[in-house]
């Protein structure tokens, strides 16, 4: 015993068989100062004189009372005395009375209780109330010393020295106790405060490395204090200082601290990745907080059941701390005594309404009035309004006045869910205008946006409130000026439009004939203009017609700012439009001599809202002005608006395109003045690419003097008509052309004049024809006369013989009357160079394969040799045609028939532009639908190709003819006539008739399978302008190889039903061949020998397996007269196919030496041919 107690324990006395005394808790010896003051505790254990039995006694000092000796006597057996035991037993009854003695003195200086209990024992004593058990104050007796030991759970190295100190006091002279205790209560009410910022979205410190704190008001603060962080504001932080106050209080302050990131010197230069552990602050405002008035304000009351008494408030500290020992029971706070909910609703508070604060600061800086932020009616948030917005710059008086009394109420609130954004709820009062929009039809409109929530740049969040106040107040003046209108009866826009909806911040109108088109309108405040945005809604199934034009009516309504005329030129124009988006508009090839470049078929160039070029294949154009009264003009867009006589850079006047587009008149509506005016008015001008056949090889060399070269063709007759004229109602601008005559085509002049006031009639006015047509006796001269003309389709004009005639045509004087001075123009600017050239010395003239203008400046003209290029042809290739070319891009000076506008209904030129098919006569395959103008752009185009094909193939001469609308040429013994169809000028037509010296050469059937064939198979879409080279080359073979092609295309035309195969002609090489010549290009070739191909294709009701369908190149040796095939490629199918030729040309030779061997070869494939499975 004595080596586990040491020295805590001596043998005081001694005597043999009779007392043992042991002192125990010696060590607080050495401590105590005062000797004789100090309480010797010991055991005596010794034979009790005073009973004759002589027991054993034990005697205690101090004494105990007699329920602790009983409780000491319990160690005592009869049968073994244990001193050990004994000595035990009595520490630890000491240690129960001396930690009871203790309870009773520090119950009258704590709010809680102290109860002594647990084994081994100890003194719990509650410093708060309620307290958690991590709290309790656990004072117990070392066993060897009888020394006080003190102990917090929760307490960590920073707290033990106030545990120390209390422990050091209950075992000194116990002088301070007290307020030791009450220091004990500020670290742990700082625990508190520490474990409830735990809880929340928000982290604290005990220190922050601030610079200034000397002299700084937080330097006077006391030193239990905490900075907590404002959850998603940097730089501040709630200041929770907790001190000692008054009769064992505690008191918590808070302070409002705002910091700044700086350098160690206090610089506020920016840091980088090195000094980031070295960063500082440098402490700013500090601000106390009234928690009493923020946590007892209106919607606000979170201590329920808490009654305002007086002696509450003057210790309403411990109250939310829940530390009112005086309360019932049943009125304690409930939830865990660590959340301290004063603490935990000012930072909530402090992070909902700091954002308030600074943007009311930035409003102001803006000259927002704002009521400052408050809490909103129903307690859920809160809320700033803004009272009054600043004049917008720009707008009238009016606008701002009556937007503002429109304005009932503007809310700014936050948004908390997923991402932290600005609400901003504008109050209107009525629309101006009456919407369909559900929400848009009571008496008041909410309109909400979300702003983003950035609090580092809140300047960024007030200028988009302003944009958007702007774009609203811009909106909102259109809207006004608008509803005059829209409310007027007379105007009758309610009917044109629908007014979809208008939320002040965007307006979204309905039109068209289902309300389908939808146009939407909003202010754009980055650019500062009004933007415009298309859409459809059901029923419609295509999308919005207007939108190839959307730029230029952005542009015209930034300029005039009317949504009247606005929705009057959307109406005027929807069915326009709308056929004009019928048009495909895609890029295919095959469209060009070149077959590997894209050329787009249709392309759409708004020029205005009321004026639109449509260009087909890069070469044909059409001007498309629309109307009003359900009108549009058509001209061709060739022709310059200051100058017919000129055409545009790139683009080539087209031949019959008024006649074409007189078929489409309405008269019931048009009023017959979309008609020829005359027929002096040419409608078949030079073709600018020279391969129009009249211009090409019929033109003279001009004489000497002539102001213009002379036309050798006459002028085509048509109906004459009244010229067109101009509605004085019309909505749209007027064409941009300069001050002029106002008897031009190009200028609105006319239409400006009174009713019953004839134009003065000029000399250079009157009318004169045009050389061409100067003797006509069918044409007046004047083309005011409204004398009707006998035909307004192309006739043989009777003035051949008048190609050698040069005379001054007064044309000139008359477009001289166009612009001072002529063309406001120069000639060299408008003069177009072929793109002919670019084929080399071996091109044509004229070759229509160029697809943009931006390549035909840089190529010289086609026009005389010695002006433009080096000489590529002999001049005896030159006389051979009889012909000199035109030298510059210059038309006659004549009155060109297109030129003119062509007034159409809505209804004509929808059926101008809508696709429909066109089955020709005599073919069983249907092609694919096409509008009309687009299948009279592609015959005039392929027609202008095949001039260029007979001008470049050998065996071909062209015949000279006075019909305009033909192209005449021959082989060696037959003759062909190539022509629109009169009736439709939408198909090509071949008459194919027989030379003088061959009649008896060619059947009827032969002549009527060829022509049959070039309609339906050549003059067909997709209109490949290398078929025609095709064709060309065909017949230019010699007359048996000729015979023999027609035979095929007739077993093409007309199947025999009794051979395996059908045989299709391939004009150009298919894809599946691509490894003999690039796809696309002519498929017939003649040289030594021929190469051809043809696809062939099983019949039968039994197809057997394998391949269904063949392409055969094939090669005929004009020499040898045999049939083989082209070496490649080479496939089990091709190998079969020479196996089968060769075996036929032993065979065929022998017997057949004067024949070709071409068809029965052919027909020996189509007959015989097996393919090997």
């Amino acid at each position: 015993m004595n080596d586990r107690l040491r020295d805590s324990i001596r043998i005081e006395e001694y005597s043999l068989s009779k007392s043992l005394s042991i002192s125990y808790w010696r060590d607080q010896l050495k401590k105590e100062k005062n000797q004789e003051n100090f309480i010797m505790y010991k055991l005596s254990v010794h034979v009790c004189e005073e009973d004759e039995g002589k027991p054993l006694q034990i005697s205690h000092q101090p004494e105990m009372s007699a329920a602790e000796c009983r409780k000491v006597g319990l160690a005592i057996k009869s049968d073994h005395l244990s001193i050990e035991k004994l000595l035990m037993q009595t520490i630890e009854v000491r240690t129960h009375s001396k930690l009871k003695e203790l309870a009773r003195e520090l119950h009258r200086l704590v709010d809680g209780k102290c109860e002594v209990r647990d084994m081994p024992v100890a003194l719990h004593v509650c410093v708060l109330n309620p307290c958690m058990s991590s709290e309790v104050l656990r004072i117990s007796i070392d066993i060897q010393t009888g020394a006080y030991m003190c102990s917090v759970p929760l307490c960590g190295a920073a707290e033990r020295p106030a545990i120390q100190a209390i422990e050091d006091a209950l075992n000194g002279e116990k002088r301070g106790v007290e307020k030791l205790l009450v220091k004990l209560k500020v670290q742990l009410i700082l625990q508190r405060c520490e474990k409830c910022v735990q809880l929340m979205m928000s982290s604290c410190r005990h220190s922050l490395p601030i610079i200034n704190m000397e002299g700084h008001p937080l330097s006077k603060l006391a030193a239990t204090k905490l900075f907590v962080r404002v959850p998603k504001q940097h730089g501040f932080y709630v200041v929770v200082e907790v001190r000692e106050g008054e009769q064992r209080r505690v008191d918590i302050n808070y302070y409002m601290l705002e910091t700044s990131s700086c350098t160690a010197d206090g610089g506020d230069d920016e840091l980088t990745e090195d000094n980031l552990v070295k960063a500082f602050m440098k402490a700013g405002q500090l601000t106390p907080i009234d928690t009493y008035s923020l946590a007892h304000g209106e919607f606000c009351k979170i201590f329920d059941g808490i009654p305002l008494t007086m002696d509450s408030l003057t210790r309403k500290r411990k109250i939310f701390l829940n530390e009112d020992f005086d309360e019932p029971e049943a009125k304690k706070t409930k939830g865990s005594p660590y959340f301290v909910s004063e603490l935990a609703y000012l930072l909530a508070r402090c992070e909902e309404k700091m954002p308030y604060v600074f943007l009311g600061e930035e409003l102001s800086k803006k000259g927002i009035n704002h009521d400052g932020g408050t809490l909103d009616g129903t307690g859920t948030c809160l809320s700033l309004g803004i009272l009054y917005f600043p004049e917008i710059l720009g707008l009238p008086e009016d606008v701002n006045d009556g937007l503002r009394q429109q304005l009932l109420q503007c809310q700014f609130r936050i948004q908390s869910r997923q991402s932290r954004a600005w609400i901003v709820e504008f109050v209107f009062n009525k629309s101006p205008l009456p919407s369909i929009h559900i929400k848009e039809s009571g008496h008041s409109q909410r309109v909400c946006l979300m702003l983003d929530m950035n609090g580092d740049n809140i300047q960024k969040t007030v200028t988009d409130l302003l944009d958007e106040w702007t774009s609203i107040a811009y909106l909102y003046g259109v809207v006004k000026r608008f509803a005059e209108s829209y409310h007027d009866a007379r105007t009758n826009i309610p009917s044109m439009i629908e007014i979809q909806s208008y939320n002040y911040r965007k307006l979204t109108l309905a039109y068209g004939p289902n309300m389908c088109s939808l146009l939407t309108l909003r202010w754009k405040p980055t650019t500062k203009r009004f933007e415009l945005s298309l859409g459809t809604q059901l029923p419609s199934a295509s999308a919005n017609p207007h939108i190839p034009m959307l730029l230029q009516l952005t542009e015209e309504f930034n300029l005039h700012g009317s949504l009247t005329q606005l929705s009057q030129t959307l109406h005027d124009t929807w069915s326009p439009m709308m056929s004009i988006s019928k048009l495909p508009t895609a890029a295919v090839l095959g469209y060009s001599a070149r077959p590997q470049r894209h050329i787009q078929n249709f392309t759409v160039i708004p020029q205005s809202s009321s004026h639109v070029r449509i260009i087909c294949r890069t070469s044909h154009c059409i001007d498309v002005h629309f109307r009003s009264n359900k009108t549009v003009a058509v001209r061709d867009g060739a022709y310059s608006l200051f100058d017919t006589s000129k055409p545009i850079e790139g683009l080539s006047p087209t031949p019959g395109l008024k006649a074409f587009l007189s078929m489409f008149v309405d008269e019931g509506v048009c009023l017959g003045i979309g008609r020829r005016q005359s027929s002096a008015a040419d409608d078949n001008p030079p073709s600018p690419l020279g391969v129009d056949p009249s211009e090409m090889f019929l033109s003279q060399q001009p004489q000497q003097g002539s102001p213009a070269p002379a036309s050798a063709r006459g002028g085509q007759q048509g109906s004459g008509t009244q010229r067109q004229q101009q509605d004085g109602g019309f909505r749209f601008h007027s064409p941009m052309t300069p001050p002029s005559n106002p008897h031009t085509p190009a200028s609105p002049g006319s239409a400006r004049l009174p009713a019953g006031v004839n134009p003065s009639p000029s000399a250079a006015l009157m009318g004169t024809p045009s050389p061409g047509t100067l003797l006509s006796a069918t044409s007046p001269g004047n083309p005011q006369l409204h004398v009707p003309s006998p035909s307004s389709f192309p006739v043989q004009s009777p003035q051949s013989s008048l190609v050698g005639l040069h005379m001054q045509s007064p044309a000139a004087s008359f477009m001289s009357g166009l612009v001072e001075g002529g063309s406001p123009f120069p000639g060299s600017n408008l003069a177009m160079p072929s793109p002919g050239s670019a084929r080399g010395g071996g091109g044509w003239v004229g070759s229509p394969q160029v697809q943009d203008p931006s390549s035909h400046h840089m190529q010289p003209s086609p026009g005389h040799p010695a002006l433009h290029s080096p000489q590529t042809r002999q001049d005896s290739d030159f006389s051979k045609l009889g012909m000199v070319l035109p030298q510059s891009r210059v038309l006659p000076q004549r009155a060109w028939a297109a030129a003119v506008p062509t007034l159409l209904s809505h209804q004509g030129f929808n059926a101008l532009l809508t696709p429909t098919p066109l089955t020709p006569q005599g073919s069983s395959v249907q092609p694919a639908p096409a509008s009309p103008l687009e299948r009279f752009f592609a015959c005039t185009n392929m027609k202008r190709y095949m001039a260029s094909v007979v001008h470049e193939e050998s065996g071909i001469n062209l015949i000279s003819l006075n019909d305009m609308g033909c192209l005449c040429f021959k082989v060696e013994t037959l003759s062909f006539r190539v022509s629109l169809n009169s009736n439709t000028c939408q198909s090509l037509h071949v008459k194919i008739t027989r030379t003088p010296e061959s009649l008896d050469t060619w059947s009827d059937e032969e002549i009527q399978i060829l022509e049959k064939f070039i309609d339906l198979k050549v003059f067909c879409p997709p209109y490949k302008l290398n078929s025609l080279t095709t064709i060309g080359r065909i017949i230019a073979a010699p007359l048996q190889i000729l015979k023999d092609c027609i035979q095929i295309m007739k077993l093409e035309l007309m199947p025999d039903r009794s051979m395996k195969w059908t045989v299709q002609w391939c004009l150009t090489i298919p894809p599946s061949l691509h490894s003999i010549s690039p796809v696309g290009i002519p498929a017939f070739v003649v040289r030594k020998k021929i190469i051809f191909m043809l696809q062939l294709t099983r019949i039968g009701l039994n197809v057997g397996p394998g391949e269904q369908s063949i392409v055969v190149p094939l090669m005929y040796d004009i020499e040898r007269n045999t049939l083989g095939r082209v070496e490649k490629p080479n496939t089990p199918a091709m190998q079969a196919v020479s196996t089968m030729l060769s075996r036929f040309a032993e065979h065929y030779q022998q017997s057949h030496v004067n024949e070709c061997a071409i068809l029965p070869a052919v027909k020996e494939l189509l007959t015989n041919l097996v393919l090997p499975v």
